[in-house]
């Protein structure tokens, strides 16, 4: 009896609502936390928004590299805690706060000893150039906050709990902009330390964070045997990193695929640079809640498949994905209506605002394609179907989104709103794609047994 009670509250823990809305909340609190990045130094200097929005991807891209781990446990663990193999999913846990500590500190490494490199790499203005180093060295440096950050809260969320990730990313968060505060707006007394100061912020919250993550583990009194490292035996290591490589690969495509539309967008000018990041920053308020859905949906994918629940779950997932497009629409369509207030809060540079406004009109196209992927792909992933996402995603977003950020872009002279809708044409073809892919009932043959 204790144990199907115990199967009941993990089954309840583990719908769609209880997973969606502390995740839709956390979202919501990065991405506008993000914003708040941007938005501070957009009354310090533009040049250094820009230095900022190149970094940014670099940034995530060290980012996708730490997911790789915290994903892979993600699918792994909530798909043996469906099949009642808890033993297998608290092994899975400590060999992933393990990888991650070894990629964290790897990736802090490779940052700080290529940061000048990395700068120089993307041609920028010497000025920009400067304000680009100082936040790549600050914050890429100590990347192993991160990594932890993530991990421990994928540990939480694919036990069901939720909101205690959002709830710390809500302090951490507010942590963050004080920082920002004290770094450029002079409480106190305080010198202005500009970029390097909001570089510090950044890290320090989430090292505040990681450590509050911690401790919530072990107050759900969620199993992690820590010193039981070297006992668990290698398969479980090489399981996560195969599942992380595979589907890394997919994210890192797109990032890369992103840094080099950065690199053209760079070319047609600071003013279209400054554009694109703007647009940006909005757009991640927009696609907040699809983005929710679709990493909700990847979790309770992946713990029906390990209940056998198929037919349930490939109904529930169309479903999502109706409802995620709605909303997408919904929120793109009334940020668009007030564009020039939400621009203002940012620039009055008339040529700025204009390409921003001409952007977040290309947005409302761009989300709705988004939504098929971060419904399907992410479900897809849950149900561990992981190699087709990865090809089919390499080949459209380098066959379509980059050539035709190029063509479009650079080659017949669009500009910034060009590269923008490559961008939407690979998100509405990959999409259709995947669409047709879980229809298919394909990734079923994948599943974790």
């Amino acid at each position: 009896m204790e144990l199907k009670n115990s199967s009941n509250v993990m089954d309840n823990r583990m719908s769609i609502v209880a997973l969606t809305w502390p995740i839709f909340l956390e979202v919501l609190l990065r991405s506008l936390l993000n914003t708040s990045d941007v938005f501070m130094l957009s009354h310090y200097s533009d040049k250094a928004v820009s230095a900022v929005g190149v970094i940014g991807q670099i940034s995530f891209l060290l980012i996708i590299i730490s997911m790789m781990i915290s994903t892979a446990s993600s699918i792994l663990i909530a798909q043996y805690n469906g099949a009642s193999r808890h033993d297998d999913a608290t092994k899975i846990g400590v060999a992933s706060v393990y990888l991650g500590i070894v990629f964290g500190l790897t990736l802090g490494l490779i940052s700080f000893f290529c940061a000048d490199l990395v700068t120089q790499l993307f041609g920028l203005e010497p000025d920009v150039a400067k304000f680009g180093y100082d936040y790549l060295i600050i914050t890429g440096s100590l990347t192993i906050s991160v990594t932890l950050g993530l991990i421990f809260s994928t540990i939480l969320r694919s036990h069901g709990y939720s909101r205690s990730p959002m709830l710390v990313n809500l302090l951490t968060g507010i942590i963050n902009i004080f920082g920002n505060y004290c770094a450029l707006y002079q409480p106190f007394g305080l010198p202005v330390y500009g970029v390097e100061g909001v570089a510090i912020a950044t890290v320090f919250s989430q090292f505040v964070s990681a450590l509050i993550l911690w401790f919530l583990i072990a107050h759900k009194k969620i199993d992690l045997p820590m010193r039981q490292c070297f006992s668990i035996p290698m398969r479980f290591y090489k399981k996560i990193l195969s599942i992380g490589v595979m589907n890394a690969g997919e994210v890192l495509s797109y990032n890369l695929a992103q840094m080099m539309i950065v690199y053209f967008v760079v070319q047609m000018g600071t003013a279209s640079l400054t554009a694109f990041t703007y647009a940006q920053n909005i757009a991640r308020l927009s696609f907040a809640f699809s983005l929710s859905l679709g990493q909700a949906s990847q979790i309770q994918t992946s713990y029906f498949v390990g209940k056998g629940w198929i037919a349930s779950i490939l109904i529930r997932v169309q479903k999502y994905f109706v409802v995620g497009l709605i909303v997408s629409t919904l929120i793109t369509s009334i940020v668009y209506l007030f564009r020039y207030d939400i621009i203002n809060l940012f620039t009055t540079d008339p040529e700025v605002m204009a390409l921003t406004a001409g952007l977040m009109a290309g947005s409302i196209l761009l989300e709705m394609g988004r939504v098929f992927n971060l419904v399907f792909i992410s479900s897809l992933k849950g149900a561990g179907d992981i190699v087709f996402p990865v090809k089919m995603g390499i080949a459209s977003m380098w066959g379509v989104s980059v050539v035709l950020a190029y063509l479009l872009g650079i080659h017949f002279a669009f500009g910034v709103i060009g590269a923008w809708l490559a961008i939407a044409a690979d998100e509405w073809l990959r999409g259709i794609i995947m669409l047709f892919r879980w229809r298919s009932k394909k990734w079923v043959k994948f599943a974790e047994r």
